[in-house]
């Protein structure tokens, strides 16, 4: 327990004791943007260092105030939560929901309790709240001590988020003795064998929590989505209608069909070029539209998880990135690193993004121009062009050199790592998936070396 001055003055006097308290123990009564949330996270991961307490309620552990730290602290994977306990019922509430049912104490502890959640900015207490210094190390769980440990789960969804991180293997094949070369292969998430596990589980858990789940959801896809949500959905007993482009390789129908999904395909050559369709037709059929191109929840779940997982796995062998690579589709896996580490390192680590090169499809990844929500938010200091050939013919080396067998996206960031990469520094190459997906593509591509 940190003990602080008595504050006076204000609509509030209380003598704070701060706790540490767990923050499996806290409840928000209030969702948020991650926008408001983004310059409390960068602060805290820049600075190391949490100034302000979240207040709370002693008799329910509801959060009160301090949204901005509560959710910025749980982005960073903190076990515990620096708190001020007050009772709601002594303090002085005031509803900033004018034109809705006023909030009131009862509704706050309720929200937090039970659920759903309230609209951001739906109240305020009248409460001091003091400057404080606590390291973010303080408030990190303790690294296990036996890394050793029995894979039991009691759900396929703690297998999918229980089995993070995703394993780092270092390319022996791309390093030499100046030079080392790391993959991050979120091939190893178990339901759709690609990253899009995580934005999957994380969009379907948003929304139980906001209490804005339906009995189906429609979504674009160019695969490892639609598996994704089609897998949880089936867990939550959920049904899925799937939109994919028609570009993308007939096999991926068969896996969703598996499933139970729905299939419906576009004459589309991008799955985002199906948005308008797929909202339109969410709306007129009462359907849950999750839309992975606009769900702040995709970039929140790297945040919390992808990007901070990519550091710890680093320093636990005493390495910080120079440059880390990764493919452009959402933009959510490679704007959440770029957040990260440049907040935390500066400009020190390079973030290289890599796109398509015009009139080139590469399933998974697309053109900066088509249109990416949380690009904007950062910054990248490259963007590497790639085609579909260079793609596959760097999977293959890959599979060759190192045995994985890589997918297409993928395979564009070797090539571009080929293409920008120097002798000396670390380098991290983002693998979104495996190979077993694209057979077709590696198929028209050895056809056509015959044909030669």
């Amino acid at each position: 327990m940190i003990f602080i001055p008595a504050v006076s003055g204000g609509s509030q006097s209380i003598n704070e004791k701060v706790e540490l308290i767990h923050i499996k123990d806290l409840k928000p009564a209030v969702y948020m943007d991650i926008r408001e949330v983004l310059s409390s996270y960068t602060k805290i991961l820049s600075t190391d260092m949490v100034n302000r307490p979240v207040v709370v309620d002693e008799n329910t552990k509801v959060v009160l105030e301090g949204y901005e730290t509560f959710y910025a602290l749980d982005l960073l994977s903190v076990e515990k939560i620096p708190v001020i306990k007050v009772n709601l019922y002594n303090i002085k509430l005031i509803s900033l929901q004018p034109n809705l049912n006023p909030v009131t104490a009862k509704s706050i502890i309720d929200a937090g309790v039970k659920g759903p959640k309230l609209p951001p900015k739906s109240f305020k207490v009248l409460v001091e709240i003091p400057e404080i210094n606590v390291s973010l190390k303080d408030l990190l769980p303790s690294p296990e001590k036996d890394v050793r440990v029995l894979k039991v789960y009691n759900s396929v969804l703690e297998l999918l988020y229980k089995g993070w991180p995703t394993p780092l293997v270092k390319l022996n094949s791309l390093s030499n003795d100046k030079r080392s070369v790391w993959a991050k292969l979120e091939g190893y998430n178990p339901l759709s064998n690609s990253v899009k596990d995580r934005i999957g589980w994380s969009m379907l858990m948003d929304a139980l929590d906001r209490g804005e789940l339906m009995e189906i959801l429609y979504e674009a896809t160019s695969t490892n989505t639609g598996i994704a949500l089609t897998s949880i959905a089936n867990t939550l007993g959920i049904k899925a209608k799937l939109f994919i482009p028609k570009t993308i390789q007939k096999v991926s129908d068969i896996y969703l069909k598996v499933l139970g999904a729905e299939i419906v395909r576009l004459p589309v050559g991008l799955t985002v070029e199906a948005i308008d369709q797929v909202n339109s037709e969410a709306k007129e059929h009462k359907a849950m539209h999750l839309n992975q191109f606009e769900n702040d929840a995709n970039l929140k779940v790297h945040l919390k998880y992808t990007a901070k997982e990519l550091d710890e796995q680093l320093l636990s062998v005493g390495l910080k990135p120079t440059v880390i690579i990764g493919g452009l589709g959402t933009s959510g896996h490679m704007s959440a690193i770029s957040i990260y580490f440049k907040n935390k390192y500066g400009d020190s680590v390079k973030i290289v993004g890599v796109q398509p090169a015009p009139n080139e499809v590469i399933p998974g990844i697309r053109r900066i121009e088509t249109g990416m929500k949380w690009f904007h938010w950062t910054s990248f200091d490259e963007i590497v062009d790639v085609t579909q050939r260079e793609a596959v013919e760097a999977a293959i080396n890959i599979a060759r050199s190192e045995g994985l067998l890589i997918g297409l996206s993928a395979g564009a960031v070797v090539h571009a790592f080929t293409k920008i990469s120097r002798d000396g520094g670390v380098y991290v190459l983002v693998f979104p998936d495996t190979g077993y997906k694209y057979a077709e593509q590696f198929e028209n591509y050895f056809a056509n070396l015959q044909k030669k």
